[in-house]
């Protein structure tokens, strides 16, 4: 598990819209500051942070538009 991952997950499980918005951006920051350090191109992480990028946003958008 990484790091950021924590955010991430309390963000996915977060069920109270306005709480899980707020949990969506701190997820994106925690990984936007993973990012301030070079992660390997291809390597697990980078396609575990890809993925949860795409998730977020989705969830994201769909908060947005309730």
């Amino acid at each position: 598990m990484y790091l950021w991952q924590d955010d991430y997950i309390r963000a996915l499980a977060e069920t109270d819209p306005e709480k899980q918005l707020r949990l969506v951006y701190n997820a994106t920051v925690a990984i936007e500051q993973r990012r301030l350090c070079p992660v390997e191109p291809g390597s697990e992480e980078a396609q575990a942070i890809e993925r949860a990028e795409k998730a977020l946003a989705i969830l994201k958008q769909s908060l947005s538009e309730s």
